[in-house]
Order: C-alpha cells, then sequence, then structure tokens
C-alpha cells in the first residue's frame, strides 16, 4: 500500500532536481550565445576589414597609385590581429582554425603589395597576381563565416532541445503526481462518501478501497473500529457499571476521531486546493467535515 505522504515527497524532490537542471542549462547556453555572438562579431569585423582594405589596394591599382600601397600594407597588421583572436577561441573546432591557418597568408599578402608598390617596370602581371590571391582569399573567409555561423546556431539549438526535453519530463512528473494523487485520494474519499449515505453504514461499516492510500486506509480502519465499539455498547445489557465505564472510553474516542476527521478533512481540502478541485469535491470533503462536527456535537450531549 502507498503512503501518498512518501509519493508526493518523492514527486516534489523529482520536480524539483529537474527545474533545477533546467536553471542550469539555461545558465549554459546563456554563456554559450554570448560566445558565439564574440566570435560571430569577430568574424564579420575580419570580413569587413579585410574587404575594405581589398578595396582600397584594387583603388590604388586602377588608378597606378603605387604609394599607396604602402599604406594600405601597413593596414595588414590590423587585419592579422583579428585572425589571431579569432583562431585563439576555443569554441571553434579544431580543424577550422588549423585549416585557417594554412589558407590564410596575410604577412604574404602584405609583403607582395609592399614589392608591388616599390617595384620598376611593368607591374600589371604582378597586379594580376595580388588581385587573384585577395579575391580566393575573400572567398574562403566568407566560407569560414558561413560554417562558424552554422555551427554555432546548431549547438544553441541542441542547447534547446535538451531544454525543452527537460521542461516536458518536468510537465510529465507534475502530470504523474496528480494521477496519483486523484487515483490514491480523491477517489477512495468519493467512494467513501458514496458509502456514508447509508444508513445502515453504522452497522456494515466502510468497505476498505485498495486503490486508497496509507493514511485512508487507517482512517477507514479507524471508523470502522468506532462503529464496532458503539454497537458492542448497544447490544451490552449486563455489568452497567462495566457498560458505563466502556460507554465513557467510547465516547472519548469517538470525540478524538470526530476532530480527527474534522481535521484531516480540513487538512485535504487545504492541501488540494492548489489541484484545483472541482465543486463536487469540494462539497464531498464539506460534506465529511459536517459530519464529523454532527458526531462531535451528539457525543457532547450524551
Amino acid at each position: 500500500m502507498y503512503s501518498l505522504k512518501k509519493t508526493s515527497y518523492l514527486a516534489f524532490m523529482g520536480v524539483a532536481v529537474l527545474l533545477i537542471f533546467v536553471v542550469v542549462l539555461y545558465v549554459r547556453q546563456y554563456q554559450l550565445t554570448a560566445r558565439y555572438s564574440s566570435i560571430i562579431s569577430q568574424s564579420e569585423e575580419m570580413i569587413f576589414q579585410f574587404s575594405t582594405l581589398r578595396e582600397q589596394i584594387t583603388t590604388s591599382l586602377i588608378k597606378k597609385e603605387w604609394q599607396e600601397l604602402a599604406t594600405a600594407a601597413d593596414q595588414f597588421k590590423k587585419l592579422h590581429s583579428s585572425l589571431l583572436r579569432l583562431q585563439e577561441n576555443t569554441l571553434i573546432p579544431g580543424q577550422y582554425r588549423l585549416d585557417m591557418a594554412r589558407q590564410v597568408d596575410l604577412s604574404g599578402l602584405a609583403i607582395a603589395v609592399k614589392d608591388l608598390s616599390s617595384a620598376k617596370g611593368d607591374r600589371i602581371t604582378e597586379s594580376l597576381h595580388l588581385q587573384g590571391k585577395m579575391r580566393t582569399l575573400a572567398e574562403y573567409l566568407m566560407q569560414f563565416d558561413r560554417i562558424i555561423v552554422s555551427q554555432m546556431r546548431a549547438k544553441v539549438v541542441q542547447f534547446q532541445t535538451v531544454m525543452i526535453g527537460a521542461l516536458g519530463a518536468v510537465i510529465c512528473m507534475i502530470s504523474f503526481s496528480l494521477i496519483i494523487l486523484y487515483k490514491r485520494a480523491m477517489l477512495p474519499l468519493l467512494r467513501l462518501s458514496s458509502q456514508a449515505e447509508n444508513s445502515d453504514i453504522v452497522y456494515n461499516g466502510f468497505i476498505q478501497d485498495r486503490d486508497a492510500c496509507s493514511e485512508i486506509a487507517m482512517f477507514t480502519q479507524r471508523l470502522n473500529s468506532l462503529f464496532e465499539n458503539i454497537n458492542t455498547i448497544s447490544d451490552s445489557e449486563n455489568n452497567p457499571h462495566t457498560d458505563n465505564d466502556r460507554f465513557s472510553t467510547i465516547i472519548n474516542e469517538s470525540t478524538n476521531l470526530s476532530n480527527g476527521i474534522i481535521n484531516y478533512a480540513q487538512l485535504l481540502s487545504d492541501s488540494y486546493r492548489e489541484v484545483e478541485m472541482g465543486p463536487e469535491e469540494t462539497k464531498i470533503v464539506q460534506h465529511i467535515i459536517e459530519a464529523a462536527e454532527r458526531i462531535a456535537r451528539i457525543n457532547k450531549e450524551i
């Protein structure tokens, strides 16, 4: 026989653990989202710097302003610093960082630009070669940015999927607890209420519900014991002193039981208020309280 108190405690602890797990996942997702946003911002900043520098070099080549190429070559240092910060981020998979170190040769581009600015004679061939390198590097940086963005979004989606699963588990635990509460507590109370409407309940006693929790089963047994004692007193005709003592004992026990019924029913009414009982269940619990109060008044009159 299940104890409603233990079952409710285990359900509460399970829901609390899952909620703590959801909070931890939320904090972790917030941290990862911030770091992923930083990676994306660094990548976009690096692409913007390179695009600006490429436009400047292209314009200088078209206008044949060779001295401007030397100034543009110095700007590769800032671009190189942005690239190093991006490569040092551990959230980027190692294979991507290694591939970037192999493919991106900013030092070689800076040297080529400086050599072109100081070269003499025909510079068309070297200009075309430099343009080809910058176009290849621009395509690589764009592809790298798309890959990184897709990787970051995929990891965020994975965390969100885990959080949704944890929330689903919390809802399942709460629903399972409410089902147990209804099956082990509410249904037995409804059946006791329907039996209490029988006028011969004092002689026949309550039929114990097999699905009831241990607390309600004990409550039913105590009621049946009370009815048996009342029947014994009504059938006894000999030994009046003994009968009086027994009658007084039964009245005291009946008073205590009626007070226990009132307290227990009131506790059920207060405890299950969060479950949002319907009007029928509330009426049944109130009926039990009123019946117990009527028993208490009868005991006082006796």
